[in-house]
């Protein structure tokens, strides 16, 4: 018997202690959101130009409108002509003396305080030249959260789902205190590296534990929850940076969310347990039992003695021995787990590198920057609802392949518009920064569904991994505008449309029980049948079997069900 079965018949799909797990881990939710994107109001640019030899106070910036126009050149930037950002007219200016050259700022910049008090980029200057500081900046947030993925998904396995959760929050917390008060930009970029990792590894982690602890007919449901737990906490980022302009504030605050989910030490390891499904495939028995007996005691429910003996029942010593061996390469041993592996790696690295640059983007749509930002959120929240609902209806793969279709129609539209259509570029980007986003949280269901237990945290920490490697190129292709301004949507467009294809060729894993081993990976996609009392196994695809839900038990024509093999 195995852990799904008792979950069906015995335990519950969704009783009170999988409510319960699943509340605690969506609650982390809005402090990974506003960790993720925060870069977008920390290191916001705003309007500069060249600092002037002369003191003086006005509207502009603080110089005198007169003193501008003598000494900073106009530029035409998407059809409006503003104040050069990087370049003056050498000496005392091209009006007076009859010359036009210019020259770059030599006594740094000014910049507007109208919407930004200040942000990273104002207080370390890191426009013009050394605009692409900004850049790695997010790079290296991106590789923290990369590395954070891999790390994660190996401690997950190795150690458990629960310590990992705890460690990760501790860090996060610790890390983003530490960032507010640094006064070297270096120093910031670590700690920001440290945050990452952490925010990503809470996420996947506290992901994995809540899949793994309910039943097959509440994955997606709990699965897309969580997601939206991350939108609310772009909402929550969007409301703080309106209220608190300096970015130093910001991040303070950004880093006390983290506080109240240190009584997680408490709820975690008193209330929760770890997953029964991991202790399981890890051969604990021992522990296994007694965190399933619990779980029955919290949902008032009474399993019988055998039942405990025959979902702990202990593999030879060979076996044990081959269950503690677990690593990187075996996600590339069998054919179709290795398809799964690379093609999941795929999907992930076209559509982060695309989520990432869209709602970071969306902060310098035309319009105001908050209200982008946070209605882009709301209009995410929307879409992914509508996702949950299609992930029930029609499935994994066609709700996740079609969202990305439409995102990289919105990128390759954007692309088409001529740049002085600044309104039309605004909703046509909103558009695609929902689309993307809800197939972002679509993915992750996806994702954590098509692993076997085994290496699930492990498999998801690798796909993840390649998917970070496109959020830190992210930043560098939006550069690529300098070259020609419509590329870097031409280049998300090509990407989605990709991701989307390559979506359609991964099995589908709606209705069907998670995989538990290497075995059970291999078989994904040619689902097998087992009548119950018999041995008798044939394969058919999956988009032939329609399971029916009664009451939480699946339910199928001739007394035919669904499990894994362990």
């Amino acid at each position: 018997m195995e852990y799904e079965d008792v979950l069906r018949q015995y335990l519950g799909e969704f009783g009170r202690y999988q409510k319960l797990a699943a509340l605690l881990i969506v609650l982390v939710g809005p402090s990974v959101g506003a960790t993720m994107f925060a870069q977008a109001f920390l290191a916001a640019k705003p309007a500069h130009h060249c600092r002037l030899y002369q003191n003086g106070s006005s509207a502009m910036y603080g110089h005198p409108s007169d003193s501008l126009n003598f000494s900073v050149p106009m530029e035409n930037v998407d059809g409006t002509w503003r104040y050069s950002s990087c370049l003056m007219y050498n000496g005392t200016g091209g009006t007076s003396e009859g010359s036009n050259q210019t020259v770059r700022c030599s006594d740094g910049w000014e910049y507007d305080q109208s919407v930004y008090h200040s942000t990273v980029v104002t207080d370390y200057d890191l426009v013009c030249e050394r605009h692409w500081l900004k850049e790695l900046g997010q790079s290296i947030f991106m590789v923290g959260v990369s590395a954070g993925g891999l790390i994660s998904g190996m401690t997950s396995d190795r150690f458990g789902r629960r310590p990992t959760v705890v460690a990760c929050i501790v860090l996060q917390m610790g890390s983003g205190l530490a960032a507010a008060f640094t006064t070297d930009y270096v120093i910031f970029l670590v700690l920001r590296l440290l945050a990452g990792g952490a925010a990503n590894g809470l996420f996947f982690a506290g992901l994995t534990l809540a899949i793994e602890v309910i039943g097959s007919s509440k994955r997606n449901v709990v699965g897309m929850t969580f997601m939206f737990s991350w939108a609310v906490g772009t909402v929550f980022l969007g409301g703080l940076a309106y209220f608190l302009r300096d970015w130093w504030s910001l991040q303070l605050a950004l880093a006390v969310m983290s506080a109240p989910l240190l009584s997680y030490w408490w709820y975690v390891y008193t209330l929760l347990s770890e997953s029964p499904r991991w202790l399981l495939s890890n051969n604990r028995t021992e522990q296994a039992k007694i965190n399933i007996q619990k779980a029955a005691k919290f949902n008032k429910v009474t399993i019988p003695d055998d039942v405990y003996e025959k979902v702990t029942k202990p593999k030879d010593k060979e076996a044990w021995k081959k269950s503690k061996k677990y690593n990187l390469t075996d996600l590339f041993r069998g054919p179709r787990l290795r398809r799964i592996t690379v093609t999941m790696s795929s999907v992930w690295f076209a559509t982060v590198v695309v989520y990432y640059a869209l709602i970071i983007g969306s902060a310098d749509l035309a319009g105001d920057p908050y209200l982008n930002f946070v209605l882009g959120a709301l209009l995410e929240i929307g879409l992914s609802l509508l996702a949950l609902v299609a992930m029930e209806k029609w499935g994994r793969r066609p709700v996740v392949g079609g969202f990305l279709f439409l995102s990289g129609a919105a990128c390759l539209a954007v692309a088409a518009t001529p740049t002085e259509r600044q309104d039309v570029i605004r909703y046509i980007s909103l558009l695609g920064r929902c689309a993307i986003a809800a197939a972002f949280n679509s993915l992750a269901v996806y994702s954590s569904e098509v692993f076997p237990t085994v290496v699930r945290a492990m498999g998801i920490g690798v796909a993840n991994m390649s998917s970070r490697v496109g959020g830190i190129l992210s930043p560098f292709v939006s550069l690529l505008a300098d070259v020609w301004p419509p590329l870097p949507m031409l280049t998300f467009g090509i990407l989605c449309t990709l991701g989307g294809a390559g979506v359609f060729s991964l099995p589908e894993t709606f209705g069907i029980p998670l995989p538990d081993t290497l075995e059970d990976g291999e078989k994904l996609g040619r689902k097998q049948q087992t009548k119950i009392g018999t041995t008798d196994k044939t394969t058919e695809p999956e988009h032939n079997r329609g399971p029916v839900v009664v009451s939480g038990h699946v339910i199928c024509d001739n007394d035919v069900f669904y499990h894994d093999e362990f």
